[in-house]
């Protein structure tokens, strides 16, 4: 019987699974993709150094691509190189998504944590300990669960949590061919903004923008691409496969610990791309989820509390960044209005589906 159970097998969960095994816990990793991931590059700040080298991933940054420049074109302003970006530091690096997860994979199964390919069915708490239920699988008991299921929090909201989130937004996301190249791009557009992640295997280039637009974009990608005028081009897009989307807004759970459970990851709190943080949180906030719960197990019930305080701190503080960096307005629309938390023309204060997560 393991101590922790762990569902998801992203980099939040990993990582909380490494940190279990380093304090001499036995974890299992339930994942139903089995590690599996689409093809992408993701940002990590200069700031995530320290995170995987204290967890003993070092290694994902020798193939990764140092981002010393940021290109951008916001709105009025010129085609630019800002050198340092607010959210990386001095420098940042892109990553493959797919890399990483091999390289935390076999650095958690070293550790001895155990990684189960299944989908959870059901995790009943009764008596001090959990049963889960695993699809064509025998059910798992552990004292501890630990929610890394990514934005949909599938344990916490069971249990009582609620997500709140912040105005649409959702990432249109293509691949391109690893062409060397070192910078990356930001630009807005009077809709969305766009941004490219290079890294030498293939980069990411991507377009933020409202859930409505981006399906629209996804039904007829050709033509949006053909009338999508960029300052510069970066990366060489893969148009002969469908673009991905995925959701990308400011998301955080009004509750991210209880019995015997907490959340970590996006399932605890998600970021909107334009602060550069989300694979940082993952990986960072996993590390801290995995030692709440040792703590916890060790015989501290205030552990998961003060996890929950020093995460939900970071959420506020990265939202209010977040907002001003829309309030900086390159256009008069309603798309970047609405993420300042500025009056838009047409908008519901009482909208929920555009409910403003961050302290203003």
């Amino acid at each position: 019987m393991p101590d922790v159970v762990i569902a998801g097998g992203g980099p939040a969960g990993l990582a909380a699974a490494i940190a279990l095994a380093e304090r001499g816990l036995s974890a299992t990793v339930v994942d139903a993709a089995g590690g599996s991931s689409a093809p992408r590059a993701e940002l990590l700040p200069q700031g995530a150094a320290a995170i995987l080298e204290r967890l003993g991933l070092s290694t994902v940054l020798v193939d990764a691509v140092r981002i010393t420049d940021v290109i951008s074109a916001w709105g009025r302003a010129a085609l630019q190189s800002h050198g340092a970006h607010p959210g990386l530091g001095l420098h940042g690096w892109g990553v493959n998504r797919q890399e990483l997860s091999a390289v935390m994979r076999q650095r958690a199964r070293d550790a001895g944590v155990t990684l189960v390919t299944a989908r959870i069915t059901s995790h009943d708490r009764a008596n001090g300990a959990w049963q889960v239920g695993l699809s064509g699988q025998s059910s798992i008991t552990a004292g501890f669960l630990i929610d890394a299921t990514g934005r949909p929090a599938a344990i916490a909201r069971k249990h009582g949590a609620r997500m709140l989130r912040d105005a649409d937004l959702v990432a249109v996301t293509w691949q391109s061919s690893g062409t060397g190249e070192t910078r990356m791009l930001a630009q807005a557009a009077p809709d969305g903004w766009w941004y490219a992640v290079p890294h030498n295997t293939g980069g990411t280039f991507g377009f933020m923008t409202t859930a409505q637009r981006a399906k629209d974009i996804a039904r007829t990608p050709g033509a949006f691409l053909a009338e999508a005028c960029t300052e510069t081009k970066l990366m060489t897009l893969d148009t002969a496969h469908a673009p991905r989307l995925m959701d990308g807004c400011n998301a955080v759970l009004d509750r991210m610990c209880g019995d015997g459970w907490l959340a970590t990851g996006d399932a605890a709190a998600a970021f909107d791309p334009i602060a550069s943080q989300g694979l940082f949180n993952a990986l960072s906030g996993g590390f801290f989820a995995g030692n709440a719960a040792a703590d916890a197990i060790a015989g501290d019930p205030d552990a998961p509390m003060v996890y929950e305080a020093l995460s939900s701190r970071t959420a506020e503080r990265t939202f209010g960044m977040t907002h001003l960096q829309y309030a900086a307005l390159p256009y008069e629309t309603d798309f970047w209005k609405t993420r300042a938390g500025f009056p838009a023309s047409g908008h519901k204060s009482s909208d929920a589906q555009c409910r403003t997560v961050a302290a203003q």
